[in-house]
């Protein structure tokens, strides 16, 4: 594959929906991009870890059966999940290629006049809507239940966003059915939806402020919610950290237990000088019959600020209680697989990210040809991590959605549940 490749370009690629307007400036020569990337990726840990034997030939399959949807210029969107779809052969989830570049910058967000103005604006106007009766839709969806992907969310930066099946099964679309913000209309497409497998979808959204692209190649939804969107919940949403955690935090909960949350192992400057005074303050003090130890939400970071606590768990002889959540991930879910094999631990929450066999240690990025994407790559080595890769970590026991997750756990600890 690292030979030049020059398939010319001779096709349109057919989209599921309809564009307000179709401009020329939003095709791109994505063939360009496949080339490169297809190249790129050979130099990852993670491709030469995994593509072998006959995943050599899977992987050249989908490269031609991809070049052959390109014979002409794409639009970015269509371009953008493509190369997705090569990226996604290999199973490494911290590798992304994601688009370059501010459609809307930030100064113009922040302009009054130019907010005022926007739905004025090509940007504005130009961008993909559908086609489909708002009113006879959201009256649809309304009838959709709960636990169904398709239905109506909310995103707080849009406004009211409907998600519907196209006529392509396991393809959505997600519209704004009412805008609560000055840079989005009725109509406009937020995002767009492909099912994997089971609850796990690849997901592509407009950036709610800049326009920009953002895609992740595998979202998990649960409970009503699936990335930015939400569906209205008539509780509190359990599943993420208590937004007033710091990173850091110690607490006794009662005479024998103790609860340790964790919100992040990363090297930025402020957390690394929280983890020293955290540690030095509590590494004497973690001393209960039961310990939990709350991982919601890490991201992970460096296992410098990890693995200190592993040693205080496996010291303390406690009943250590890891919840986890899906973002829950990296260094974070390494940390979960140590805690594990402490004598008396449990696992409890939700299944972990899958985000957990390779690493990027430099960042280093690299713009495609066409100058449309950022390719970023990854460059250390969790190999022995791969069972987990994009599945995540699954706990021993699923906790309520619809109830306080530490409260449940403390029950758990006395005894009053099975």
């Amino acid at each position: 594959m690292k030979t030049k490749l020059t398939t010319v370009c001779t096709a349109l690629f057919l989209i599921v929906f309809a564009f307000a307007k179709a401009q020329t400036s939003t095709l791109c020569d994505c063939k360009k991009d496949l080339d490169f990337l297809a190249t790129k990726m050979q130099d990852m840990i993670s491709y030469k870890k995994q593509i072998k034997d006959t995943k050599v030939s899977e992987f050249q399959n989908v490269y031609k059966r991809l070049s052959d949807e390109m014979q002409s210029p794409i639009t970015k969107v269509d371009c953008l999940f493509k190369l997705n779809t090569l990226l996604s052969v290999v199973k490494d989830k911290h590798a992304s290629i994601s688009s370059t570049g501010d459609v809307i910058t930030k100064e113009q967000y922040q302009d009054s006049i130019y907010k005022s103005n926007f739905k004025q604006t090509a940007i504005f106007k130009e961008h993909p809507t559908v086609t489909v009766n708002l009113t006879e839709l959201r009256a649809r969806l309304a009838q959709i239940p709960f636990e169904n992907i398709e239905g109506i969310y909310t995103d707080r930066y849009v406004g009211e966003i409907g998600v519907y099946e196209t006529t392509t099964k396991g393809k959505y679309i997600a519209v704004v059915l009412e805008s609560t913000s000055d840079f989005w209309g009725a109509g406009q497409i937020a995002y767009q939806i492909n099912k994997i497998e089971g609850d796990e979808y690849q997901v592509l959204r407009y950036h709610p402020y800049s326009r920009k692209l953002w895609f992740q190649k595998s979202m998990l939804a649960y409970n009503g919610k699936l990335w930015g969107l939400q569906k209205e919940l008539n509780s509190p949403n359990y599943v993420e950290a208590p937004s007033e955690n710091e990173n850091w935090e110690f607490k006794q909960l009662t005479d024998d237990t103790q609860y340790l949350y964790f919100g992040s192992f990363s090297n930025r400057k402020s957390n690394v000088e929280a983890f020293k005074k955290f540690y030095a303050e509590y590494k004497d003090k973690i001393n209960a019959s039961n310990v939990i130890v709350d991982l919601r939400n890490n991201g992970g970071g460096n296992s410098k600020y990890s693995d200190p606590f592993v040693k205080i768990l496996k010291k303390s002889g406690a009943n250590v209680y890891v919840i986890t959540n899906y973002f829950t991930g990296s260094n974070g879910e390494q940390f979960t697989l140590k805690l594990k094999k402490i004598k008396n631990s449990v696992h409890l929450g939700q299944r972990t990210n899958g985000i957990i066999s390779y690493g990027m240690n430099y960042g280093t990025s690299y713009d495609s040809p066409t100058g449309n994407f950022s390719f970023t790559p990854t460059d250390m080595n969790f190999h022995k991590f791969i069972q987990y890769e994009m599945v995540g970590i699954q706990p021993e026991i699923r906790l309520d959605f619809s109830r306080d997750w530490i409260v449940q756990t403390q029950e758990i600890i006395e005894g009053q549940l099975p």
